[in-house]
């Protein structure tokens, strides 16, 4: 029923919203009580936080033999993460002095999308392929620790965000993060079923409904931690997230489907795996050549989103 799959949306989308923001919020806190940095904060934990809904719905679509839509998810959330959420980043807070980190993140983030892109590339998703991406994700996670540590040794780690005389208590900030995880299974579960019933009712392709309701939906953390970071003056968090929840979802996110639902993807969606990755190095040109991101480069940002969305309707049916 149409009505029944809305409603799923919907009510999935929300509980994610609602789910996210304080699980990022208890992440943060708690990499902060144990000495990390603000780079391994927005790239490894909120990262992860902020992926862990594209992990449990492409991981829940995989499982139903919905591989085009476990790939459509993660293509969609790489691209808005890096136009759409960046775009409204740098409106509220221009990016200036910490483009070193798009350098250097930027580096193993392109990687990752351009591994995606390769592996995608048959339109066949083998198992192997998929615990290659897990093993990525861990040697990537190592590269992020160290490079943290060497900004603490360097003194170059900025504003994490948060307030040096915040209360954190870890026992709170656990269970705070476990009740949130446990409502965003809820949630992502939620809008795979309604996300199916309307690609069913409308004869979506997997692949489309993949790379917008799912991908638009579970990229709302990022947007709402990017906001909040940025309100916070906390440039670093913001890039780290975003890069970071990319790594992840290219790794973590694509290499789980692979292990739980490995087979044909079933959609040979070329074309926008190819946009997904101009999206990322837009972003890298635009770090290497300028020492500010600002409105203008939210601009251009929001446009190649566009062309994305234009590309992805091209193919909406089966």
């Amino acid at each position: 029923m149409l009505w029944l799959g809305l409603i799923l949306i919907v009510a999935g989308i929300a509980i994610l919203w609602g789910a996210a923001d304080p699980f990022v919020e208890a992440a943060a806190r708690l990499a902060r009580i144990w000495g990390g940095s603000p780079v391994l904060v927005g790239a490894l934990v909120i990262g992860f936080g902020t992926s862990a809904p594209e992990l449990v719905v492409s991981g829940l679509a995989a499982a139903r033999g919905e591989l085009a839509s476990s790939v459509g998810n993660v293509v969609g959330s790489n691209a808005a993460n890096l136009s759409l959420v960046l775009a409204f980043s740098v409106v509220i807070s221009p990016v200036v002095g910490q483009l070193r980190i798009i350098r250097r993140e930027g580096v193993i983030t392109l990687l990752a999308m351009g591994a995606v892109v390769v592996i995608a590339w048959d339109d066949v998703l083998h198992r192997a392929e998929g615990i290659a991406l897990v093993a990525a994700m861990a040697i990537a996670s190592l590269f992020l620790v160290r490079w943290s540590r060497q900004d603490v040794r360097d003194g170059l780690a900025g504003n994490d965000g948060f307030d040096a005389g915040e209360d954190l208590r870890v026992s709170y900030e656990l269970a705070r993060a476990f009740a949130s995880l446990v409502g965003i299974v809820v949630g992502a579960g939620l809008l795979v079923e309604g996300g199916g019933g309307v690609a069913e009712h409308f004869g979506l392709a997997g692949g489309f409904v993949g790379a917008t309701i799912f991908a638009l939906g579970t990229s709302l953390p990022e947007l709402v931690t990017a906001g909040a970071a940025a309100r916070r003056k906390a440039n670093e968090l913001v890039i780290g997230n975003l890069l970071g929840s990319n790594l992840f979802n290219s790794l973590l996110v694509v290499g789980l489907a692979g292990v739980v639902g490995a087979g044909a993807i079933g959609e040979r969606r070329v074309v926008e795996h190819v946009i997904m990755l101009f999206i990322g190095l837009l972003v890298g040109i635009l770090a290497i050549t300028r020492r500010r991101l600002g409105r203008a480069q939210g601009v251009v940002l929001l446009a190649s989103f566009a062309l994305f969305l234009a590309v992805v309707a091209q193919n909406a049916t089966v």
